[in-house]
């Protein structure tokens, strides 16, 4: 039993220790749970931290612009892809808007002749009802302006259904025979491969190496004199230098290689005065500026070249 000890202290007993120890002191606040019980100041998490760092709006714009850069190299570096792309997307919207009724209907031609019609309408490789708003129009002028009809041509899109096709035509010069050939020139003396000679009988008719490149001045020349075109069969071009006008009857007008503005002057006198068109004559040589020879028909019967020249 223990002591007791009159006017003191009881000491307490381990185990009153035990029960007397407070539990914590008041108003003291707890410990966070899950704080890590190291040193002071310690970082909550990685998470946390990488969630609070703010990326600059320019920095992000340099991000994607970097990552649209990147795509499109793989892109381009994979064959034609992009192109590919393109014009599939291209292909489905046209579709869909064909399917809303933009749709192909009809093709106007413009400024098409009877002639060049057949072979602008081949070039326009188009069914009806085949989709129409996205219809690349440079390409469709391209393929029309590869007619050899075809001088320059406009497309446009007259909606919801037609495509406008206007063109300007090469204007036919002349029929030109080489090597037994004949074939139609424009203006500047390029060959019109669609225009089939037979059909123009009408155009002056030009013979020889060159006479295609030399044809617009000497033509001009003609047209100014119509009385004398019209009673043109061809115009011969001699040795690339220089023309003979051929005339129906046989007779030939021998112009020179320079100056034949000059020489056609000379030769409306003779036709104004004394009428040799309606006399008629061999030959006229305008060779000489200083002179001109004059042979009556009677004198040297008039023939028709040979070989002469022919249309067929």
């Amino acid at each position: 039993m223990p002591a007791v000890v009159r006017g003191g202290r009881r000491q307490a007993s381990p185990a009153d220790k035990s029960a007397a120890k407070p539990a914590g002191r008041a108003g003291a606040k707890p410990r966070a749970a899950g704080r890590s019980s190291g040193r002071k100041g310690a970082p909550a998490g990685k998470g946390s931290v990488i969630g609070t760092v703010h990326m600059p709006n320019e920095l992000t714009a340099w991000v994607a612009v970097l990552i649209i850069a990147g795509l499109l190299s793989v892109v381009l570096l994979t064959g034609h892809r992009a192109e590919a792309l393109g014009s599939a997307m291209t292909r489905f919207a046209d579709a869909r808007m064909a399917s809303i009724g933009l749709k192909l209907q009809k093709i106007q031609l413009v400024n098409v002749s009877e002639e060049a019609s057949p072979d602008v309408r081949k070039a326009l490789k188009f069914e009806k009802d085949q989709p129409f708003a996205l219809m690349n129009l440079t390409s469709v002028q391209k393929d029309v302006e590869n007619v050899g009809w075809v001088k320059s041509a406009t497309v446009r899109r007259q909606f919801p259904g037609v495509l406008i096709v206007d063109v300007v035509e090469r204007p036919r010069l002349a029929v030109w025979q080489y090597n037994g050939k004949n074939t139609v020139i424009d203006d500047e003396g390029n060959i019109i491969p669609e225009a089939v000679s037979t059909r123009f009988p009408d155009l002056p008719f030009v013979v020889g190496e060159g006479a295609n490149e030399a044809a617009p001045s000497i033509i001009e020349l003609m047209r100014q004199r119509p009385a004398l075109l019209e009673k043109t069969y061809a115009l011969q071009r001699v040795n690339t230098r220089r023309w003979n006008v051929l005339l129906k009857n046989g007779a030939v007008i021998k112009l020179p290689a320079l100056n034949q503005e000059q020489a056609m002057a000379r030769l409306d006198v003779l036709m104004t005065q004394q009428r040799v068109l309606d006399q008629g004559f061999a030959s006229i040589d305008l060779l000489d500026p200083d002179s001109l020879v004059v042979v009556p028909l009677d004198a040297h019967p008039a023939t028709p070249p040979s070989p002469a020249p022919s249309l067929h």
